[in-house]
């Protein structure tokens, strides 16, 4: 029996891939706007003034190929977090709205550089979302983690500073790399990921989502994991082409965390069976699924991902069970805290399905 949309959002869930900017939705963020008398903007500086021009501007022309000019698409987003209120203020409703889906856990992630245009540093801009995230965590009972990214178009010297602020703010829990990655494979923030591994910081990677080709989509998932060292890697879509891929995300026990909407929408896939999440799951692989940008796709909520991924696979409980406890389990939080969702998500099992 595959699961109903009302029962997934009733359960508890863990959303280890979603960018806390692509997260809010447009209504939430003119809120913001208006109650810090901040103004909404295209990096032209022409004014968003209504949520529909702000949703135009995202979701207009040239749709799916946003991940190739995201810096831009966001740069409303980005630009509204400028100052530690408005960036703690994101943090909250970010948290807020991950609590209206029944999520329970939440690790979201940002990129510090773009949130300096005003004075502000890397590392308090860091601290900034993580009290943001810690408020919301309180106010809505949601569990909350906070990674931070290095948009992989800027310079080695950038990523290895961000990495410096994210370990000297004490409230990140790992590192990732995001933003355009054709012409910008892992290797060239190795340096960076060796300051962030000997810092103690987990790592994710953003790899083999739009690198170009097949052949380089294959060739980052590979550097990721052998000389970044990821714990886990971020769309790694054509995972399932690969048996020595396979195995080596098994073997290493990383966690696979796709986005199955996101590469829909940005056309990265023709159908959710192309990321073969049936046979990664046979394969023992720690795949999961996530919203990436929730606010950005339509039907876009962690529900929505999982209805979306059980109607394509004509997945039961079974595989929706393996799927949010590979998501738990995978999560960079400690042993115990993990124990507990997946028993908090086993009981609620019990009650609504």
């Amino acid at each position: 029996m595959q699961p109903s949309l009302n029962s997934l959002r009733a359960l508890p869930k863990a959303d280890l891939h979603s960018h806390i900017d692509g997260s809010v939705s447009a209504r939430e963020l003119f809120q913001i706007a208006r109650r810090n008398r901040r103004r909404i903007l295209t990096p032209k500086g022409d004014e968003l003034n209504s949520v529909t021009a702000l949703t135009r501007y995202v979701t207009g022309d040239g749709y799916g190929s946003l991940l190739e000019n995201i810096v831009d698409r966001f740069y409303p987003m980005t630009g509204l977090m400028q100052s530690e209120v408005t960036i703690r203020e994101v943090g909250i409703s970010y948290v807020k709205e991950q609590r209206k889906d029944g999520v329970a856990y939440a690790e979201g992630r940002f990129a510090p550089q773009y949130h300096t245009r005003e004075g502000l540093s890397l590392k308090d801009v860091i601290t900034s979302m993580s009290e943001g995230l810690a408020e919301g965590a309180e106010k809505y009972g949601v569990k909350t983690a906070l990674i931070v990214a290095i948009g992989r178009e800027s310079s080695p010297r950038l990523g290895e500073e961000v990495v410096r602020a994210a370990f000297e703010s004490g409230s990140a829990v790992a590192m990732d790399l995001g933003g355009p990655e054709a012409g910008n494979p892992p290797q060239k923030f190795k340096d960076a990921f060796e300051t962030a591994v000997a810092s103690g910081l987990k790592v994710t990677v953003h790899a083999g989502e739009g690198a170009g080709s097949l052949k380089q989509n294959l060739a980052n998932i590979e550097a990721a994991i052998i000389q970044l060292k990821a714990n886990r890697l971020g769309h790694a879509i054509d995972l399932a082409r690969d048996g020595h891929l396979m195995s080596l995300v098994r073997d290493r026990s990383v966690v696979v965390e796709m986005n199955p909407i996101s590469n829909l929408v940005l056309q990265k896939i023709g159908g959710l069976k192309e990321l073969a999440i049936d046979r990664l799951l046979r394969e023992s692989i720690r795949v999961s699924v996530n919203s990436d940008d929730p606010a950005i796709w339509p039907h876009g909520s962690l529900s929505d991902v999982y209805a979306s991924v059980c109607e394509a696979y004509g997945f039961g409980m079974r595989e929706l069970d393996a799927l949010v406890e590979n998501s738990f389990r995978g999560a960079f939080a400690a042993d115990r805290e993990k124990d507990e969702l997946v028993e908090r998500y086993r009981a609620a099992r019990k009650r609504h399905c």
